[in-house]
């Protein structure tokens, strides 16, 4: 009986102790939410919306440029802040609540670990440039004459040599030859190749002087500074039809140095160190 006695003490004891937790609780976890026990099942759910403010920051903060970027960094930053760079794709992450120094001090101590939340970011996925777009999305693709002729026109100002006036007559003279056959190319003393087409057998031909290579001036990021990068003349006559094309002279090499570019610009205005990798 007295066993029993006691295991009904016990029984209430637990009871009681269980409608005690039944209000709001304070986590002693180190996030430090508000907590309270649900009849369901009894789990645990947070009530963190009631009060003014958050326990602690979190999120990722999505920005368009470098000077929103390093104003909203520079705003947040703490020692521990820390900023990543990936070029492929091109991005800059700033982790505002990244891992701890190590403290030899604090040896043997919780804290000597520095573990952090690392849930507090500042993202700027650096976006390609319309032009960069442009141009990268049709390298190395054969295109007619006609289609040629239209990213002549519709990108004109892109093209820095041979100058505007030329590239105009250029896409012109091809858009004219839609109608004709290619019936032979030659390549000129000045490395141009004259395309030779004609709209019957028996009519004369006309030439196109087409350059063996371009150089264009674009900026490769959003709002960036414009870079010169080469482009040479491929083509191939078949049947009568032209197939017409440029390769852009390694493109991943004015896309570095246009990323250095940013990337210098941001770690001499936030004063901070940048990592070439990405955290987990």
């Amino acid at each position: 009986m007295i066993n029993e006695f006691h295991g009904e003490q016990d029984v209430a004891a637990i009871l009681s102790a269980g409608t005690a937790l039944a209000g709001p609780q304070k986590s002693p976890l180190p996030d430090g939410k508000p907590f309270v026990i649900v009849p369901e099942g009894f789990k645990t759910q947070t009530l963190e919306d009631v009060f003014a403010n958050p326990a602690r920051a979190a999120g990722t903060v999505k920005l368009r440029d470098a000077a929103s970027f390093i104003e909203y960094f520079n705003r947040q930053k703490r020692p521990e802040s820390l900023i990543y760079a990936s070029l492929d794709p091109a991005r800059i992450l700033g982790v505002i609540d990244d891992h701890l120094a190590y403290d030899e001090a604090l040896a043997g101590d919780d804290k000597a670990k520095g573990a952090n939340w690392r849930a507090y970011r500042v993202e700027f996925p650096v976006p390609a440039s319309r032009e960069w777009k442009t141009w990268t999305s049709k390298d190395r693709q054969p295109m007619g004459q006609l289609e040629l002729a239209e990213l002549i026109e519709d990108n004109l100002p892109d093209i820095t040599s041979p100058d505007g006036s030329t590239m105009l007559s250029i896409a012109l003279n091809f858009e004219a030859s839609k109608e004709g056959n290619f019936v032979s190319a030659a390549r000129l003393q000045d490395g141009s190749t004259n395309f030779v087409w004609k709209e019957d057998v028996n009519a004369t031909g006309n030439k196109i002087a087409m350059p063996s290579q371009i150089r264009l001036s674009i900026p490769v990021f959003e709002n960036g500074a414009p870079y010169s990068i080469d482009a040479r003349i491929k083509y191939r006559i078949k049947d009568g039809v032209l197939k017409i094309w440029y390769e852009l002279i390694r493109p991943h090499k004015v896309l570095e140095a246009a990323f250095r570019a940013v990337w210098a610009q941001i770690e001499e205005q936030t004063a901070k160190k940048i990592l070439l990798g990405t955290p987990e």
